[in-house]
């Protein structure tokens, strides 16, 4: 099976809609969702429910929580916080309630699905570094985990106990070896890259490939702006 594993799509749509696009060339099955499909953006309505609509596994993110418990926004930048309380307001209440129905995490087929970390995944801890991976090692019950939140690639591996940024490409799975897997971000990368991030986990060749894309950011900057959002989200994605 080919999965496609998008993570951290933050309302923006002509980064979504540009994935999807690669990824329906790639043959792929399934999609996977880490959370954080929205805040940020200009279209959050559109990606939540393309996420709801087309993936086998959501996951929840913390800015899903954040549009039913306000308390985590405290957490949040002020540019962040600002996001997400306009999302709230604009945001169809149908798909709102939709939200409550999100797992924080979730195993198929042995292979591990969070936001931030399979350790206490309600908390949405940031991985950076092996030191920040290696508790998470123990939550695992098979040999892959995946997650976003810090909207960077990335690969953790446990026997190794490295931790290394991933450029786009494929990576072979090495049989005994554990790993932890960020595919990126879809909608607002992090890595001085502009370019959106996905990754396609494929089970039977035990490969993960990382893709990058440029994609139109310049209408997806110019949409976060026209919204009355704060320039820095909009200037982010340049």
């Amino acid at each position: 099976m080919r999965l496609a594993i998008f993570s951290d799509i933050h309302a923006n749509l002509e980064a979504l809609e540009e994935a999807v696009a690669c990824a329906e060339r790639s043959n792929i099955q399934k999609y996977a969702v880490l959370g954080d499909t929205v805040g940020y953006g200009a279209n959050p309505d559109e990606c939540f429910k393309w996420a709801v609509q087309k993936a086998s596994i959501y996951i929840l993110g913390n800015h899903e929580k954040a549009l039913i418990d306000l308390s985590i926004v405290e957490d949040f930048s002020s540019p962040a916080r600002e996001a997400i309380l306009w999302t709230r307001k604009i945001m169809a209440e149908s798909l709102r309630r939709l939200v409550y129905d999100l797992p924080y995490l979730k195993i198929e087929r042995g292979v591990t699905f969070a936001h931030g970390s399979p350790g206490e995944p309600e908390e949405f801890r940031y991985l950076f570094s092996f030191q920040d991976a290696a508790p998470s090692f123990k939550k695992m019950s098979g040999p892959i985990c995946f997650v976003g939140h810090t909207h960077v690639p990335r690969c953790f591996c446990e026997t190794e106990k490295s931790a290394s940024y991933l450029k786009p490409g494929i990576v072979s799975l090495k049989k005994g070896e554990r790993y932890i897997l960020n595919p990126g971000s879809v909608g607002q990368p992090r890595d001085k890259d502009p370019r959106l991030s996905f990754g396609i986990f494929d089970d039977e060749k035990q490969t993960f490939e990382v893709i990058r894309l440029e994609y139109d950011n310049q209408k997806a900057a110019q949409k976060i702006r026209k919204a009355g959002l704060p320039a820095y989200l909009a200037d982010r994605l340049l």
